[in-house]
């Protein structure tokens, strides 16, 4: 089981790498040209094998933990207790990521695609995984208040806002004409907010060991989301402005609505 875990961290290291590099493709590049949907796609592909390795990492990390580390001496009955609490802990939190970017990217894809009919996206398993990221936000509230860890209580918000917003959106009459464009900008912004930020608490801590022990390394576990939230914000203010839904009396011209789509 050593193996395949040490494997599959690997892969997801590397896709992952791949995904946080090439979110920055659509990101800049002329939405709906061919650029912006290759490289959308491509990053959406390797999110989806990020969310698969991680479910299957934190599934083996939380069944069998001292089964997928390995360790150079042999550890009390103390000490392998601590280990086991703290690896489900981590399990946990990983899975919870994974669902979060999962949650995200599913609504990111499916609103382009449901645009026309946008009660589609009202289905069982869309209510479902988001309700599960609200509960599994409050479940990361409440472990990191219970062990004092900030990594989990910091993370938790972005579960109630991401997965919140998604239903939110879900269960109401859409409010604009273009409300499909806001809300795949808004939610593929926020698969990157969850990428980025478990880069940061898991692959910077490697990267830069002595910062990660400083008070400061709090900074960049919710840097993320306080940038990606701020985009999120000011990318949706633009486009409301450019198709004059921002609540002014102008109308989008039929070229502007062509464009969009």
């Amino acid at each position: 089981m050593l193996e395949l875990f040490q494997g599959l961290r690997w892969v997801h290291i590397a896709v992952g790498s791949m995904a946080l590099l090439a979110f920055w493709i659509p990101a800049f590049a002329k939405k709906g040209g061919r650029v912006h949907v290759n490289a959308g796609w491509f990053y959406v592909i390797c999110m989806s094998v990020v969310v698969a390795t991680a479910f299957s990492l934190s599934g083996m990390a939380f069944a069998a933990p001292l089964r997928v580390r390995q360790f150079d001496h042999m550890l009390s009955a103390e000490q392998a207790a601590r280990f086991v609490r703290d690896s489900r802990m981590f399990a946990f939190f990983l899975a919870y990521l994974a669902a979060l970017t999962l949650a995200a990217g599913w609504q990111g894809v499916r609103v382009v695609q449901a645009r026309k009919e946008p009660a589609t996206l009202r289905t069982p398993f869309a209510l479902a995984l988001n309700a599960a990221v609200v509960l599994a936000a409050l479940g990361s509230l409440l472990l990191g208040w219970q062990h004092h860890n900030s990594v989990l209580m910091a993370m938790s918000p972005v579960g109630f806002l991401v997965s919140g917003g998604n239903l939110s959106y879900l269960l109401r009459a859409p409010q604009t004409k273009m409300h499909w464009w806001y809300e795949h900008l808004g939610s593929m912004i926020g698969t990157g907010i969850a990428g980025y930020t478990a880069f940061l608490v898991f692959g910077a801590r490697q990267l830069f060991p002595t910062l990660a022990r400083t008070q400061f390394y709090a900074v960049f576990w919710v840097a993320p989301t306080i940038i990606g939230l701020a985009a999120i914000f000011l990318t949706v203010a633009y486009y409301k402005r450019k198709f004059h839904e921002d609540g002014s009396a102008a109308k989008p011209s039929n070229t502007q609505m062509k464009a969009a789509v």
